[in-house]
C-alpha cells in the first residue's frame, strides 16, 4: 500500500466515501448534521510518476479548511470509477455533504489550488 501524504487520512474503503455523502439529519432526530464545509479525496497510486511529482503535502498546507483523504487506488479501486473519473491523479471536491466536482489529471500544485479557490476554498 502506498503511503499516505502529511495532512491526508486514508481513504481505503468505498463505503467511508459513501458516509462522506450520507444526507444531513435533522438536529431534532438527535443526529449531527455536520459534515465539514470541504471534503477532498486525491486518488494516486505510488506507481504513477505524476502522482510523485504533485507536492501533495504543499496542496494540504495551502488549504487549511479542507479535510482531505487519500485514495490508493491499488487499495480501493471502486471509488475513482464511481467518480466518473479514469485518470490519476484526480482530485474530487464534496461540500457539504454534497459531491460537487472532480479534477482529473492536474500538473502541478497551482492547477489543483486554483480549482480549489474557484470553489470558495480559502488557500493561503
Amino acid at each position: 500500500m502506498g503511503e499516505t501524504p502529511k495532512g491526508m487520512m486514508s481513504l481505503t474503503k468505498h463505503s467511508e466515501f459513501e458516509l462522506m455523502l450520507r444526507p444531513r439529519r435533522p438536529i431534532e432526530d438527535g443526529f449531527s448534521d455536520s459534515y465539514p464545509p470541504f471534503v477532498v479525496i486525491s486518488f494516486s497510486a505510488k506507481w504513477c510518476g505524476p502522482c510523485r511529482l504533485l507536492d501533495k503535502e504543499a496542496i494540504v498546507k495551502s488549504s487549511p479548511g479542507v479535510s482531505w483523504y487519500h485514495c490508493d487506488v491499488d487499495v480501493n479501486d471502486v471509488t475513482l470509477g464511481y467518480c466518473g473519473l479514469k485518470a490519476i491523479p484526480s482530485f474530487v471536491m464534496i461540500k457539504d455533504g454534497d459531491f460537487k466536482d472532480r479534477l482529473e489529471g492536474p500538473a502541478n500544485a497551482n492547477v489543483v489550488l486554483s480549482w480549489l479557490s474557484s470553489h470558495g476554498v480559502r488557500v493561503v
